[in-house]
């Protein structure tokens, strides 16, 4: 599981704990679950105007973990 920022429009911020998040081809924001052999199963969709930016819980360069950015256009999955 990663760990996923999402700063909505309303100016509050969401931590959600998935396994995949994406942005889809109509710029909804989408959070999912996958068990070992099944399916994903989408936990959350956000619409495209309801999120402000996503970021990634990931590794820094140098030590410790931030927030990654993700891409604010285009269709794009981040595991």
């Amino acid at each position: 599981m990663a760990l996923f920022m999402l700063q909505l429009a309303s100016g509050e911020d969401a931590v959600i704990e998935a396994d995949a998040a994406g942005r889809t081809a109509a710029g909804e924001i989408v959070l999912e679950c996958t068990e070992q052999f099944g399916p994903a199963v989408r936990l959350k969709t956000y619409p495209v105007e309801a999120v402000a930016a996503v970021f990634r819980q990931a590794p820094l360069d140098g030590g410790g973990y931030g927030w990654l950015p993700q891409p604010t256009t285009g269709t794009w999955w981040c595991y």
